[in-house]
C-alpha cells in the first residue's frame, strides 16, 4: 500500500510504501552490505522516531498515520498539504 508521496523540493519526488511484515526467515537473512550501514534493528514506533532527525521524523510520523488510517497522504516539505479528512485516493 502506498503510504505517501512527498515533494521535498523542486527536483525530487519520493514514494513511501508499506512493505508488509517480514517472516522470521527473512529477518534472519538481513545482513547490511553497504559501507554506511553496520546493523539493522526492529524498534517500536516511538523508539524508531526518537532516533530520526526532525525532517525524517515528520515524514515517518505521516507514514505511520497513513498506515493506521489505511489511506495515503501527499506531503510537501515533510508536511501534509491536504487535511487528513480529505481522502487522497
Amino acid at each position: 500500500m502506498p503510504l505517501f508521496t512527498s515533494w521535498p523540493w523542486d527536483d525530487q519526488l519520493a514514494f513511501v510504501f508499506d512493505g508488509g511484515t517480514l517472516s522470521p526467515g527473512q529477518i534472519s537473512g538481513l545482513h547490511p552490505h553497504d559501507h554506511e550501514l553496520s546493523a539493522c534493528a526492529f524498534l517500536p514506533s516511538d523508539g524508531a522516531l526518537a532516533m530520526l532527525p526532525p525532517r525524517t521524523r515528520r515524514r515517518a510520523t505521516h507514514a505511520l498515520r497513513a498506515l493506521a488510517e489505511q489511506h495515503p497522504a501527499y506531503l510537501e516539505n515533510g508536511e501534509r498539504s491536504v487535511p487528513y479528512n480529505v481522502d487522497c485516493r
